[in-house]
Parts: structure tokens; sequence; C-alpha cells
């Protein structure tokens, strides 16, 4: 099977998952210490963590950087 990600992707992309990881778990054991439902609460807010994080690193931030190097001509 042919690998579709370029690497420079997949770094970031790993990256992304790891920071999101680590804040989900400090958030749900901070806030709800080890309750039954840990695992659910720490997958919900690890797939929010991750959304927020990559759509930001991956879309908005090139996206204004693209808008503000246009609209000054460099």
């Amino acid at each position: 099977m042919r690998n579709n990600l370029y690497p420079h992707l997949k770094t970031r992309l790993m990256l992304i998952a790891v920071i999101s990881l680590l804040l989900a778990s400090a958030l749900n054991l901070y806030t709800f210490g080890i309750s039954s439902g840990f695992l659910i609460n720490w997958m919900r807010s690890f797939f929010v963590f991750f959304v927020l994080i990559g759509f930001t690193v991956m879309a908005i931030v090139p996206g204004v950087n693209y808008l503000i190097s246009r609209i000054t001509g460099n």
C-alpha cells in the first residue's frame, strides 16, 4: 500500500496528536479525576483538542499568512 501522507505532514499530525493527548489527559484528570466515564470523556476531549489545534495550525495560520502576504505584496 502506498503511503499518501507527506513526511512533514505526518510529523505535524503526530505532534498535534501528542499535544492533544496530553492536554486531554490533564484536563480530564484535573476536572473529573478517574471516574466511571473517564475513557469516553478522555476520547471526546482528545478529539476536540485535535480538531481545534489541527485546524488552527494547518488551515487558519497559513491562510492568514497567505492573505497578509498577498495584501502587502510580499
